[in-house]
């Protein structure tokens, strides 16, 4: 009967593993489980690295848009010409405040170190208005123009960003000379009276130069040909418009609010450093998120005469730190500017 029990106990197969057995199974489920985690946490990583790719793209093709837009109005309206005989000012125009330090104040901003600031002035968002009636007293440095909505050519011209201009105050008028070739002022409007309907409609806008009234009118006049008004230049004026400033800068990342670098605009009164109807929100109208740097070079004039602008932007997303979770590129665009001549 012993025998009987040996023979059985010998013919029972073992019941569960080992513990060998155990340990490299678990080992295995290990294994395969990592892999898959970090094959999933490698395709997560590399689909948000295409989004923030795409982004990135899209921001600079927003932020150049914007860019080569404001560079072709440059100028715009004669700004560079001086008086016969003297030097074009492309920097009254066109300027360019390269490698900035920390804390470089773009109006009550400050832009990021190292970038560049682009500062453009023009005749830029609204026309050049043909004047039918022109007036200037010398002894009281106070004149007048008269702009109907119908030219004296026969064309239409909206009067509304000239009228707004004038209600708004302090803007710079911009004044060209019907007398000599390129010549031109720029002086503050005081006061516009509209008058008539439809075609018959008209603008009556007073303005006045002189520089002791105020750090507004100094830095007007300081644009205008010869750096104060032309005398013996302005006896007739063809066209005025409004002269615009706008600065473009990166504005630093701000940890606390977790916002990033950003190209941003400010409009300033042209030549000095007041935010344009004296409002901040004016000096940070964000173009694109995540531009982190700028760069502007200005080019020789070409055999026509013409000069190029070269703008580089740089777009990043995470902290350099970060690695594989940092998105970095730079985009490139050449604009040729016709009004800096």
């Amino acid at each position: 009967m012993n025998g009987d029990i040996r023979r059985g106990l010998a013919a029972r197969p073992d019941c569960g593993a080992s513990l060998i057995e155990t340990l490299v199974a678990f080992s295995l489920t290990v294994a395969v489980s990592a892999a898959a985690l970090f094959l999933f946490v490698l395709h997560q990583r590399l689909a948000r690295a295409q989004l923030d790719t795409a982004s990135l793209l899209q921001a600079q093709q927003a932020a150049h848009l914007e860019l080569r837009r404001a560079l072709r109005a440059a100028g715009r309206g004669g700004l560079v010409h001086q008086l016969p005989g003297q030097t074009p000012r492309l920097e009254v125009a066109l300027e360019v405040q390269k490698q900035v330090r920390s804390g470089h104040a773009v109006g009550s901003r400050t832009a990021a170190e190292g970038t560049d600031v682009l500062v453009i002035r023009g005749v830029i968002n609204g026309p050049l208005y043909w004047v039918d009636e022109y007036g200037f007293d010398p002894a009281s440095r106070r004149g007048w123009v008269v702009v109907y909505a119908r030219t004296p050519y026969g064309s239409s011209q909206s009067l509304q960003m000239l009228r707004e201009a004038g209600e708004a105050g302090d803007d710079a008028l911009l004044l060209v000379s019907g007398d000599t070739s390129g010549v031109h002022a720029v002086v503050p409007i005081v006061d516009v009276a509209a008058s008539g309907r439809g075609r018959q409609r008209r603008l009556r806008v007073e303005f006045h130069a002189d520089a002791s009234r105020g750090p507004l009118t100094a830095d007007f006049l300081s644009m205008s040909s010869g750096g104060s008004w032309p005398v013996g230049h302005m006896s007739r004026v063809d066209r005025v418009g409004v002269l615009e400033e706008w600065r473009f800068y990166i504005r630093p990342p701000d940890p606390e609010s977790l916002r990033g670098s950003q190209l941003a605009m400010a409009r300033l009164y042209p030549g000095s450093a007041v935010a344009w109807r004296r409002r901040s929100a004016n000096l940070t109208q964000v173009i694109a998120d995540g531009i982190s740097d700028l760069e502007v070079t200005v080019q020789d004039k070409g055999e026509d005469g013409e000069r190029s602008v070269t703008v580089t932007s740089t777009a990043r997303i995470g902290e350099p730190a970060a690695g594989a979770l940092r998105v970095e590129q730079s985009a490139a665009s050449v604009i040729r500017t016709r009004n800096l001549r």
